[in-house]
């Protein structure tokens, strides 16, 4: 049996020009109705889903619930996506809205949570969407950050603790050229971009 390209969910980023393509076909199949490409598509990204919103720290049911939208909204809206190989990412940051939609209704956010939403004075419904995410975020920006290698992951930490530094402190306290500054920030942004996009952290996510 041939294994299925799109089984992870990441064919979009990782995948030979062959399964890239095919999945682009696969997608356009599906937005004009073709029954068997959708479900061919909730098959290979429901496990990747799962697993975004297992990140939220939901409930069996709840979890599921935000599957069941993330699946509907996306039939509702292919028509909108417009790069068929970000299928993948495009049904993360939908799929990481519904969690935090759901989070903001019914309160159950875990004990790291509440300070950022209990305050007075700044209890509205946007202001706690916006919380949540924040949140949210910064806890998937360090899980992505570790993953980083050391020397990048280093640079980064220091960058984003101190950003007032000027590349040639920053090559003092890491005993590294100044020339190499520049570059390595770079190839470290772009390793980060990757990996946050991997967890359904996207551009239109942060709109």
């Amino acid at each position: 049996m041939t294994a299925d390209p799109f089984r992870s969910g990441t064919a979009g980023r990782d995948a030979s020009p062959a399964a890239e393509a095919e999945l682009i076909a696969l997608v356009a199949a599906a937005r004009e109705g073709d029954a068997d490409a959708w479900q061919r598509l909730v098959e290979s990204h429901s496990g990747m889903l799962r697993a975004r919103i297992r990140r939220f720290r939901l409930g069996r049911e709840d979890a599921q619930d935000v599957l069941q939208n993330t699946w509907l909204l996306a039939l509702q809206n292919l028509c909108r996506l417009e790069q068929e190989r970000r299928i993948g990412s495009w049904l993360a940051t939908i799929a990481a809205r519904e969690s935090l939609r759901l989070l903001r209704r019914s309160r159950e956010v875990c004990v790291d949570d509440l300070e950022a939403v209990d305050r007075p004075g700044d209890d509205d419904a946007a202001s706690v969407d916006r919380r949540l995410a924040r949140t949210w975020l910064n806890r998937t920006l360090a899980e992505a950050a570790d993953e980083l290698p050391a020397t990048q992951r280093e640079l980064f930490r220091l960058l984003a603790e101190r950003p007032e530094l000027r590349y040639v402190e920053v090559a003092r306290e890491l005993g590294r050229p100044i020339g190499s500054i520049g570059p390595s920030r770079a190839r470290c942004l772009v390793r980060l971009r990757g990996l946050l996009e991997e967890r359904g952290v996207t551009p239109d996510l942060l709109v």
